[in-house]
């Protein structure tokens, strides 16, 4: 079974801030295709310790692509706790401004008002989070995680009958190369004979670098190795595709690569116009087929 790297999954659950207060918070996870792992996580201030631990555990349970861990708190300002006057900060304005009046002789009196415009003469206090509250974001997103895997596994389904699909029209097409091909090899080889037993035997030596020039010419457009070939990287991405494991996007694609090797050599060798155009055909569907294992993980 494959697995695609696309998948989202959302929660809101209430945790408690203390015996009377209560926040929502909304945790969501987004899974995009990537060519390797990578993890944005964006949470609220609170939470920023426990980063690190997220992206290490979307790393081990997601395995690759481009993961988004959004938590989303409804009103931070509750876990704001009580507001305490800053007092060394004030006492060191205070004695500041004392000193400059006596040292340039300026009269005047500061207000609370003016006071109150410094910055930092407040200090407010932050509540932390209860130690099972955090357990449970936690476990929210070993949940999220098992949902995003379930939706991976669904869409999995959908990209490898697809990948069935192209892969038994290339079959198809294949195997008319080949019967093609056998029949072209056939009519060029009676022709070769031709002009083979035309040849000036009283020549010798002209007539044997004729004969060279003609076998040399058989042989290049004698497809029969690149057949066999194609037909092994065919076998070989559906064995993947049925295979144990999870991470097989990377092997399909490069053997779709190889297909693509293999076919691009049987139309340069093969001049026939029916073979081309199955050839083209087997291009569109190795097109198709590499779209879609760009999303597979």
């Amino acid at each position: 079974m494959i697995q695609s790297m696309t998948g989202f999954a959302t929660k809101t659950i209430i945790i408690d801030i203390d015996a009377e207060s209560k926040i929502n918070l909304t945790v969501s996870i987004k899974a995009l295709n990537s060519r390797f792992f990578e993890a944005s996580c964006k949470l609220p201030y609170i939470l920023n310790h426990l980063e690190h631990d997220f992206i290490k555990l979307l790393k081990k349970k997601l395995s690759r692509g481009h993961i988004y861990l959004v938590v989303h708190m409804s009103n931070q300002n509750m876990l704001k706790g009580t507001i305490e006057p800053a007092k060394p900060v004030i006492q060191g304005y205070l004695d500041a401004i004392k000193s400059i009046k006596k040292q340039f002789n300026i009269k005047g009196e500061l207000t609370i008002d003016e006071l109150l415009r410094i910055p930092a003469v407040f200090n407010v206090t932050e509540k932390g989070l209860k130690q099972e509250s955090i357990q449970k974001i936690v476990s929210v997103v070993n949940e999220l995680i098992t949902e995003v895997t379930n939706a991976r596994k669904k869409e999995g389904n959908v990209l490898q009958d697809d990948l069935k699909q192209r892969i038994n029209i290339m079959q198809t097409e294949i195997n008319s190369i080949e019967s093609a091909t056998e029949e072209l090899m056939k009519r060029r080889k009676s022709q070769v004979s031709e002009e083979v037993n035309s040849l000036d035997l009283q020549e010798k030596e002209g007539s044997d670098i004729r004969r060279q020039i003609i076998y040399a010419t058989l042989d290049k457009i004698d497809i029969h190795e690149e057949i066999i070939r194609f037909k092994s990287h065919l076998s070989n991405i559906l064995s993947l595709l049925t295979a144990p494991g999870i991470e097989k996007g990377k092997r399909i694609d490069f053997t779709l690569q190889e297909l693509g090797r293999e076919i691009n050599t049987i139309a340069a060798k093969c001049s026939d116009v029916s073979i081309s155009s199955m050839a083209i055909n087997i291009k569109v569907e190795l097109e198709k087929a590499r779209e879609q294992t760009q999303n597979i993980l």
